[in-house]
């Protein structure tokens, strides 16, 4: 038995359809398992700790700011690959759900299936579904389409309904529901999705390549990996100057592993194109500079960063508040005269609403009355420019350790 991946836009009735296929008494994939997204996240959960929430967010939102030092897109991308490889130790299944993209097509019976229909009429039948106006419906869609680009720009570079992703497109504004079905069964009964030797053994190296993936993943790395017959290669797709120290490192983690025969270690079309940062867990990865003194923030930022933290930097207190809504660093290092909203209220406001977070006061025109009202707020260090940096960065990395045993308390 082959496997059906379905992935669908919103309001394409793919419940329906999904019914329709599954029936028990006439579908054509009766006998097939039906495993939705939910599921899928929900072992990954269950597996990693990681809470569906987060891993929807990380997913289906664009990468942090910190992401760069953290991984954790590419980390929660490799748990994800990991739980879909895990189910693939059996045929007859029925994917529902965009995180089966992440099935490789070294798979060859797999049958790719996308439910897609003009937005008009996307939005008749979600605000149907709903009971909303087709303006909230719009608005739905909307978000579930930006999320759903989000993942295959990050996979494929391409949008969520380019047909070279898929094997099959249906129309659902177009034909009936028992059309899509007939079509899908038609498909799947064809010779080139039977199950291979060949295709059974992209199996078995996906659910190799995936634990490698983890594995690696777990150590800090970011890199890309395959495997053909236990042939393990790793891509180093990013710029490093200590580039055979890190092939060593690689081969040590990778080898011992159980089904692994060799480690290939290459360099990826895009090797000078960003500089590797492996994901050092005793530095903290997420650190917000913020500072109006926008050289001042910058290069600060770049000196923290050749110091194995990981940070990015805004230009003002409405900036920095906006960013932590969405994004929550481990520590602040924050400047207290600003226009706006000063250094102060940013400080008032986060340690109300985040009060894990640490921050550093870092300011050249602090008065000591600023000072006592920084400790009453909570603020970790208050330091005035110009701060040694080494002295800065061992605060920093003091601050996480104490986020950290919080966090473990």
């Amino acid at each position: 038995m082959s496997i059906v991946t379905l992935f669908s836009a919103s309001g394409c009735r793919s419940e329906e359809i999904v019914r329709m296929l599954t029936d028990k008494d006439s579908g054509p994939l009766k006998d097939y398992v039906l495993v939705d997204e939910s599921e899928i996240l929900e072992a990954t959960w269950q597996t990693h700790g990681i809470p569906v929430k987060k891993l929807i967010r990380s997913i289906y939102g664009k990468p942090s700011v910190f992401n760069a030092f953290t991984h954790e897109k590419e980390c929660h991308a490799a748990y994800v690959r990991a739980a879909i490889a895990a189910s693939l130790e059996r045929d007859g299944i029925l994917y529902e759900g965009f995180s089966a993209h992440l099935i490789p097509d070294t798979i060859s019976h797999v049958l790719r299936v996308c439910l897609v229909a003009d937005i008009g009429y996307r939005q008749s039948q979600m605000a149907q579904k709903e009971g909303s106006s087709e303006k909230e419906a719009a608005a739905a869609i909307q978000k579930h389409d930006n999320g759903l680009n989000e993942l295959t720009q990050y996979l494929f570079q391409k949008k969520p309904w380019d047909a070279s992703i898929y094997d099959i497109l249906i129309p659902t504004d177009k034909v009936s529901a028992t059309e899509a079905v007939e079509i899908v069964a038609r498909n799947v009964r064809k010779d080139v999705l039977k199950t291979t030797d060949r295709s059974a053994r992209a199996v078995g190296d996906f659910i190799l390549a995936s634990r490698v993936n983890v594995a690696l993943t777990e150590k800090g790395h970011d890199v890309l990996v395959s495997s053909i017959n236990g042939d393990v290669t790793i891509t180093i797709d990013k710029y490093t100057m200590r580039l055979k120290k890190l092939e060593e490192d690689l081969r040590k983690i990778v080898s011992p592993m159980d089904g692994v025969r060799s480690v290939d270690t290459v360099t990826g079309p895009n090797f000078n194109n960003e500089i590797y940062h492996r994901y050092d867990f005793e530095f903290p990865a997420k650190v917000l500079v913020v500072d109006d003194e926008k050289d001042f923030a910058l290069t600060l930022n770049k000196r923290l960063q050749m110091r194995d933290v990981g940070s990015a930097a805004v230009f003002s207190g409405e900036e920095a508040l906006s960013l932590v809504d969405e994004d929550i660093p481990d520590v602040m290092v924050l400047d207290l005269k600003m226009p706006g909203v000063d250094g102060m209220e940013v400080l008032r406001q986060v340690k109300k609403k985040h009060p894990r977070m640490e921050v550093i006061i870092l300011t050249g025109q602090g008065t000591e009355k600023d000072r006592q009202l920084a400790k009453e707020l909570g603020v970790y260090a208050y330091f005035e420019k110009p701060v040694d940096i080494e002295k800065l960065t061992e605060s920093l990395k003091e601050a996480y350790k104490k986020i950290n045993e919080k966090v473990n308390e």
